[in-house]
């Protein structure tokens, strides 16, 4: 049996003996907070608008909200969850989340209510981010740990092919109240047993030597030249891309296309962000994981171009599962550069601080979007500015160089 074989045998064998650990993390992923309640906000952009007056630039202040306690807290939940390990934070939190998410139902008219609705969905919340499901998988996977993370994150792909046209058919029978409402009461009786039963044989922090892993501390990370270029690409790429994904869907009924029609169409980018999710997870397995996002990182800009220069129904569509290809690569490169850059030992809290970086771009990106809205009549100067940022972000991660030798930093080295 050829070295090559005997790879794909052992990456096969991973994931079939420990599959129910990638279903709970996907199913926690659609749930979390960058999962449905993202995904689903620009379907509430205009309702909300239309409800209380408020501008869009208001209404998607929200975003920047919903990532405030990824932004704030990612670092010290990834150092507790090193510690005490992502299962019992995730489930706690999925359970909080849902609670959240009925208080959000019952905001308004003040916008102080809304922006403080939004607040508890991101602190009760934070841990259903990435970075509990991602340890959760990186954990327990080593050969086929790039796949296993697409896999898992590409339970985004679902939540942005599922949450628009549910959420859309909701608040046109029912209201937007009833669609948060109903989101809430998703995640508590149908999201938390599901996750709680497919993770309950998974490795726990408990089980492993934490000693024997390979893998900086904080400190030591951030003095590499890697950290810094990984948490800017990361951030100049996710802001251009928060604000395309939110915005999509009112751009288009900008177009003329009516809610429905303008909401399932932005579904599309569900198929491409899973078929993204899936391709890069695979190709990190194989191929050096900062030239696979070379390959990825620049397509929203194209993306862009076309939704610039051309309006036809098809190019809107093209440019839509383009944007979602590329959706379909960030989260999943940014957790496997830091496992690979980085390590395990100390994964957490270092996807923790790069996380926060993350959140701030996915947060402000939005609503800068809709600033520009709000002054020019249209998107055309966002796009504009997306493109440049597109293009820079990917460059940075495209220089990351080999993956260090982590043999040497072990706990004697701790700091």
């Amino acid at each position: 049996m050829t070295k090559a074989a005997a790879e794909t045998m052992s990456r096969a064998m991973e994931l079939r003996m420990r599959w129910p650990i990638v279903l709970a993390a996907a199913l926690g992923v659609a749930m979390g907070t960058t999962g449905i309640p993202y995904y689903t906000f620009g379907v509430f952009l205009k309702p909300l608008a239309a409800d209380f007056g408020w501008t869009r630039s208001q209404v998607g202040l929200g975003a920047f909200f919903l990532h405030s306690g990824t932004f704030l807290l990612s670092p010290f939940l990834g150092r507790f969850v090193d510690r005490r390990g992502p299962r019992g934070v995730a489930l706690a939190s999925l359970a909080a989340l849902g609670i959240a998410l009925m208080l959000l139902a019952a905001s308004g008219p003040a916008l102080v209510t809304y922006y403080g609705a939004w607040v508890l969905v991101a602190l009760l919340g934070c841990g259903t981010t990435p970075l509990t499901w991602t340890r959760m998988i990186s954990q327990n996977f080593d050969k086929a740990r790039g796949l296993a993370l697409g896999i898992a994150l590409a339970g985004t792909g679902i939540a942005s092919i599922a949450g628009p046209r549910f959420c859309t058919y909701v608040i046109g029978e029912f209201g937007w109240r009833a669609a948060y409402a109903t989101l809430g009461l998703l995640a508590i009786l149908v999201i938390l047993p599901l996750v709680a039963l497919s993770s309950r044989n998974m490795r726990n922090d408990s089980e492993l030597d934490r000693s024997t892993m390979p893998g900086m501390t904080l400190r030591q990370a951030i003095t590499t030249r890697h950290f810094p270029l990984i948490g800017m690409g990361i951030f100049l790429i996710i802001v251009p891309q928060a604000a395309s994904m939110v915005h999509m869907v009112p751009m288009l009924s900008d177009r003329g296309l009516a809610p429905a029609e303008a909401a399932g169409m932005a579904s599309l980018m569900g198929i491409a962000v899973i078929v993204g999710r899936l391709l890069v997870g695979a190709m990190v397995d194989r191929f050096h994981a900062p030239r696979v996002a070379l390959c990825f990182l620049p397509i929203p800009a194209l993306a862009l171009i076309i939704l610039l220069t051309t309006s036809g129904h098809g190019a809107t569509i093209l440019a839509i599962l383009l944007v979602g290809l590329a959706a379909g690569a960030e989260v999943d490169l940014l957790a496997f550069l830091v496992s690979r850059y980085f390590g395990m030992r100390h994964y957490g809290v270092i996807y923790g601080v790069n996380l926060s970086i993350f959140a701030l771009g996915a947060g402000i990106g939005p609503s800068l979007a809709g600033l520009s809205f709000d002054q020019t009549g249209n998107y055309d100067q966002a796009m504009t500015i997306g493109i440049a940022l597109f293009l820079l972000g990917a460059s940075l991660i495209g220089t990351l160089g080999r993956y260090p030798d982590l043999s040497d930093h072990r706990e004697k080295r701790a700091a």
